[in-house]
């Protein structure tokens, strides 16, 4: 065979390799297969396949019109975009931009010769929300242009199809459960209402899906099928779903070691054997065992591949936490400058499911101690008694403290939607105050409700949480007659998928004929990160001469706007902090504000926040910058 390269300069690499038939080896193939391999047969095939190699390098070296080796360009030098038009929907446009996406780089030299492949694909796209009668006319970029590279497909979607018949069943024991009915409503496939070939491969999924969930394990579509008939603009609807037997759990299956393990978390299992399968009980209580923290890994599975007599086992696999954990950290912020902690941990101490917990932190204005031991009374993350020890010194701005704290807890938190701390604390405080010095000994009962709703992460999109400590002494028993009273509430919100809203109020108050002589550790300061960042760590309150000596009472408030700034993982802040501290609303009227600009951060460890904030204080005339530094969640 001879071949003019001089003469085919222009074909392309794509046309000469098409030209290049394997017809004969084919063919020869299928004839040695026929004859059994047959002395001739092979020869054939073997000569036939040395013929199509040498045509084949043939082809490709004329493919190089100066006589070189094939230089194979990895892009195109004029590549065109296509530009959808005529379709008013977004999500079908969509739609047809990822069909279009999956086409190779078009030069365009020869985007001509790509016309079927992209109307084919725009015709494919828009079949799935059931325009089956769309017209596409393609406008070409001008050749004389050097700059116009614009492909335009101009669509005209033409009549959708609707649904005439739909008949969609559910058989077997499911055929009485409501929730597959409301998925069949929800799916939005009903007579006289659009074809979308999308809605109907959901329904198929979530039908599947939730009969796994609550343990129909034989269910399968028997019959599934869309008729179409494009002459009428209809389209018929048939399917048949099977839920088969529900089955039952089983029984729990655990090796020695899990077994004993599962001691002290028994009261966490929330099923029995006999009752009906639920994947959603299953996640409940492998969350948890998690929350325990007495296991290192948790690995709670339903056995469906030992199923029998309508149940399924659970395989239950734990590993124990460590004995001992232990943690040494260092940080900084501008409230406390640098600090430490040194935090040990026995995260299980018997089969009861003791457990221990202990830190000790030091910075320049505080250093404190404090050591917790807890007793599960019926479940350990939500019913238990927990002892609580605290040695804490203070020495900063005008407050000098040694406090000594002792208290008794029970958490119950299995009924309701609050989380209820009841406690008794007894404290000893020996305090210079300004120019008070003095020393308390208060015996307090008290109750913190609270309660915590969040999307989860360390940047959650909505969430909230809710504070309120209630304490009160009595002179019978302790120094003073008081009742103290602190809320606090935060929460954030995202007005779009970037953008972010905090926000926090907090609200004290301490009552009572001895309001005036609790020691500093239970009166109201403001000013740093937390509460007022124009201003520094706890030096706003009410004074005497100019002295602090704390505040009765605290109203405070803060809203901050984060945004895009353009750095992945970031975010610009905007944020505005006030606050009332005063020992009489009526006498002081006077508000404190910190507006303010700041950056974020966002780590897979936290949050690491940057603040300036101008501090505003109209009664005495103070005007200040601040800079804060911080790390941790933001919300």
């Amino acid at each position: 065979m001879s071949f003019n390269k001089s003469k085919h300069k222009h074909l392309s690499c794509r046309h000469l390799l098409s030209a290049v038939s394997f017809a004969p080896v084919r063919s020869s193939f299928t004839q040695a297969f026929t004859n059994t391999f047959t002395h001739e047969v092979v020869k054939k095939s073997v000569l036939s396949l040395a013929l199509s190699s040498v045509l084949m390098s043939i082809a490709l070296s004329a493919c190089s019109s100066d006589g070189k080796p094939l230089k194979i360009k990895s892009g195109v030098d004029d590549p065109v975009s296509i530009e959808v038009k005529g379709v008013q929907s977004e999500e079908v446009e969509q739609n047809i931009n990822a069909y279009l996406a999956t086409l190779p780089t078009i030069s365009k030299a020869r985007a001509r010769l790509y016309s079927r492949e992209i109307t084919d694909k725009i015709t494919t796209a828009v079949h799935s929300f059931g325009y089956y009668h769309p017209t596409v006319t393609l406008d070409f970029p001008k050749k004389e242009s050097l700059f116009d590279r614009s492909l335009k497909a101009n669509v005209d979607l033409g009549k959708p199809l609707f649904i005439r018949n739909c008949q969609i069943e559910v058989i077997g024991e499911g055929a009485y459960y409501s929730s597959f009915a409301k998925i069949i409503d929800e799916s939005g496939l009903k007579s006289y209402t659009l074809l979308r070939h999308g809605n109907y491969e959901k329904l198929k999924e979530d039908l599947k899906n939730r009969a796994l969930e609550i343990g129909f394990f034989d269910a399968k579509i028997i019959s599934s099928r869309i008729l179409v008939y494009k002459e009428q603009n209809v389209a018929d609807i048939q399917l048949v779903f099977d839920t088969g037997k529900r089955y039952q759990f089983g029984a729990v299956i655990a090796d020695a070691k899990t077994k004993d393990l599962m001691k002290p978390s028994v009261s966490l299992q929330n099923f029995v054997e006999g009752e009906y399968f639920s994947s959603k009980k299953l996640s409940e209580y492998t969350s948890a065992l998690s929350q325990t923290n007495f296991y290192k890994s948790v690995d709670v599975r339903p056995l469906v591949e030992e199923k029998k007599d309508g149940k399924i086992p659970v395989s239950v696999a734990l590993e124990r936490q460590s004995k001992n954990l232990f943690r040494v950290g260092l940080g900084y912020s501008t409230d406390e400058s640098v600090r430490g902690i040194l935090a040990w941990d026995k995260p299980l101490i018997n089969s009861k499911g003791h457990s221990f917990s202990s830190y000790f932190r030091v910075s320049r204005v505080k250093q404190d101690a404090q050591a917790i031991y807890k007793i599960p009374h019926k479940n350990p993350n939500l019913d238990y008694f927990y002892i609580k020890l605290a040695q804490t010194h203070t020495d900063f701005n005008d407050t000098l403290s040694d406090l000594s704290h002792a208290s008794f807890h029970y958490v119950a938190n299995m009924t309701g939607v609050w989380r209820r701390d009841f406690y008794l604390a007894l404290e000893y405080e020996d305090y210079i105050q300004g120019l008070e010095k003095d020393s308390a000994l208060n015996l307090t009962p008290g109750l913190i409700l609270s309660r915590r709703t969040t999307t989860g992460g360390l940047d959650p999109k909505t969430g909230y949480s809710i504070s309120f400590d209630n304490r009160f002494g009595t002179r019978a028993v302790t120094d003073a007659n008081f009742f103290r009273s602190e809320l606090v509430i935060k929460g954030v919100f995202s007005p779009t998928e970037r953008t972010r809203v905090l926000y926090k109020l907090m609200q004290g108050g301490i009552f009572g004929a001895d309001a005036y002589k609790v020691p500093p550790s239970m009166r109201f300061f403001v000013g740093g990160e937390q509460t007022l960042r124009g201003f520094g760590y706890k030096t706003q309150s009410s004074r005497q001469l100019g002295y602090l000596t704390g505040s009765r009472y605290l109203t405070a408030g803060t809203l901050e706007y984060m945004f895009p700034v353009g750095i992945e993982n970031s975010r610009g802040a905007v944020f505005l902090d006030s606050a009332i501290c005063t020992n009489s609303y009526s006498k002081d009227k006077s508000i404190l504000y910190g507006p303010g600009i700041g950056f974020r951060y966002m780590s897979k460890y936290g949050t690491f926040k940057v603040d300036l904030a101008y501090g505003i204080d109209n009664k005495n005339d103070n005007r200040q910058f601040k800079l804060h530094l911080s790390f941790g969640p933001e919300f």
